[in-house]
């Protein structure tokens, strides 16, 4: 996730391993934003929880797989 500064202007990068755990953290705490430092001059940039959860990937949808009847479990038509 790319962060430019409000201060000096520098753009630096949050790693996703940051993301997550910040993510972790203020839904334990219920907080609104995670403050990131800028690496070139210290200032305090505040991340609102939405950019956050939105530079997240999602975790593709994997479909659970087809179950298959075993052979001689289906149940006979009764007559009468």
């Amino acid at each position: 996730m790319q962060i430019r500064c409000y201060r000096c202007g520098w753009s630096f990068a949050i790693k996703k391993d940051e993301i997550v755990f910040a993510l972790q953290a203020l839904e334990q705490a219920e907080g609104g934003h995670h403050d990131v430092r800028c690496p070139r001059c210290r200032h305090t940039n505040r991340v609102s929880v939405e950019q956050l959860r939105r530079s997240v990937p999602r975790k593709p949808v994997e479909t659970p797989p087809a179950v298959e009847p075993e052979p001689g479990s289906e149940e006979a038509p009764s007559e009468a």
